[in-house]
């Protein structure tokens, strides 16, 4: 009786041992389904690439390092099938030196492509600046654009220190250094010195709106208050050439460069973030899973720090009554 007892417990182990096991079969077999769709969709998505066709490259959110996006500019430079590309902007911009960056890679495109620019819902400040070395710059009558100036921005708190009885105390080689800074009392002497900082790259921002524009440097100067306007005003100031979206954007590209009236517009978008997650092929299989969304989001974070000192941001404020 005892060993018909002991046998029953065993096949039931056996059994358990058994079903976890074809669970895991099972999982494992749905995984390299998914991953071999995946594959063969990426691929798909690569002959797509591979015949003749307009690219559209997007810059959405706060402009920061976006290296991810400039090897991706050089990568549309060398391709044959690109017979053009048009950049749709989203972004009230960032930081100053992102903005430069990506202005100098379009730039550099722009010598091997034809490439035009279409604005949505905001291209102000970097986001403007980059819009620049375009050929044509298209914009919604409602986009909000303009914004062309240098931004820096630290914080007081030596009142908030002295009331909690907190003191900081510095020893440093010389009286500018690491000023300004929120843990001493304003400095006019550093004030200045980021005033002259401030002031070198927007003389620089605005001779990029002379060079590219219809108008002289003097006129860029007067447009370069910081004042954001419409895209409807923006046409009448000739900060941008054209009311439309990216379809008006390419249908002019195609017509001004003589291209088949069939090409098809494709976004390109970056590689997924797989250097950043470990484990080789499951890094790689989590990237393709993982919603663009939350890639975008671990992007984001990754470069918050490097936002610069000086940034060229829009954003809405309160009016004061």
């Amino acid at each position: 009786m005892s060993f018909e007892l002991d046998h029953l417990v065993e096949r039931r182990q056996l059994k358990r041992k058994l079903s976890i096991w074809r669970m895991i079969a099972i999982v494992v077999l749905i995984i390299l389904v998914v991953a071999s769709a995946l594959t063969y969709v990426l691929e798909d998505a690569d002959l797509d690439r591979k015949k003749d066709h307009i690219a559209k490259i997007s810059f959405t959110g706060t402009i920061l390092g976006q290296e991810r996006k400039i090897k991706l500019i050089k990568k549309l430079a060398k391709t044959k099938a690109v017979k053009g590309v048009v950049v749709s902007i989203n972004s009230p911009g960032g930081a100053t030196s992102g903005g430069e960056a990506i202005y100098e890679a379009l730039t550099e495109l722009g010598q091997t492509k034809p490439v035009v620019t279409s604005m949505d819902g905001v291209a102000a400040s970097a986001g403007y600046m980059i819009a620049l070395p375009t050929e044509r710059i298209f914009a919604r009558r409602s986009t909000i654009t303009g914004s062309i100036g240098v931004l820096y921005q630290y914080t007081d708190i030596t009142e908030l220190m002295g009331t909690v009885g907190v003191e900081m105390r510095s020893i440093k080689s010389a009286p500018l250094k690491a000023e300004p800074n929120p843990f001493s009392k304003r400095n006019p002497e550093a004030e200045a010195m980021i005033a002259r900082m401030i002031d070198d790259s927007y003389q620089w921002f605005v001779d990029l709106v002379a060079k590219h524009r219809p108008f002289d440097r003097e006129r860029a100067l007067e447009l370069a208050d910081g004042r954001v306007t419409t895209g409807g005003q923006a046409l009448k100031l000739q900060l941008i050439d054209e009311i439309g979206g990216p379809d008006a954007a390419m249908n002019w590209l195609i017509k001004k460069h003589n291209l088949d009236s069939k090409l098809e517009m494709i976004e390109w978008k970056p590689e997924p973030i797989s250097n950043d997650f470990p484990f080789g092929f499951a890094s790689s299989l989590l990237t393709n899973l993982l919603p663009q969304p939350i890639i975008d989001l671990f992007e984001e974070r990754k470069l918050a720090g490097k936002l610069d000192g000086l940034v060229s941001v829009w954003q809405a404020q309160k009016i004061e009554q």
